[in-house]
């Protein structure tokens, strides 16, 4: 919890979002598992055990998880918790300012994206669409620049707000 209450965080943002999702109920193999779902790092749990982050009843790997995970018996709707729905949309927009910023800026962009890498909230995130945008448009021209600052903008109001929309 200190982690998470931290004004800077000292762990990468991506550590974050898994340490966001170990809240006490979920086991293991569950976090494992959502972890896989968003991409996030396949030994995340195990960084963040021997960083003394979490509990050792969290200790393991996706590898073990996955291979303990069993269907249901009948197929059913699948239910995303309302964590993982706002860490998926977290990511989409971190994933997309990174992708972006190393297309359009490439070496120009590489402050913008060491910027993003120390982000560990939406509102973080969305603080470095317009400075990111200004360069792109400096390189690329307004059109692009445009382009970029609606698609930036439609992911961070998806990944502020409190419910799917």
């Amino acid at each position: 919890m200190n982690e998470l209450l931290a004004p800077s965080p000292t762990i990468d943002a991506r550590l974050v979002s898994v340490l966001i999702l170990v809240d006490g109920v979920r086991d293991s193999a569950e976090v494992n598992r959502l972890a896989q779902e968003v991409n996030l790092p396949v030994d995340a749990l195990e960084i963040l055990f021997h960083g003394g982050f979490i509990d050792r009843k969290f200790k393991g790997s996706a590898a073990p998880a996955e291979a303990k995970f069993e269907p249901p018996a009948e197929p059913a709707a699948p239910k995303k918790s309302a964590a993982s729905s706002r860490l998926e949309r977290f990511n989409a927009l971190y994933c997309y300012l990174v992708e972006e910023t190393k297309a359009l800026l490439g070496l120009r962009g590489f402050i913008h994206q060491l910027r993003i890498e120390r982000a560990s909230t939406p509102l973080e995130l969305k603080a470095l669409i317009e400075p990111i945008g200004q360069a792109i448009e400096k390189r690329h021209g307004f059109e692009i620049a445009r382009n970029f600052l609606r698609e930036s903008e439609r992911l961070a109001v998806a990944a502020i707000a409190e419910r799917d929309i």
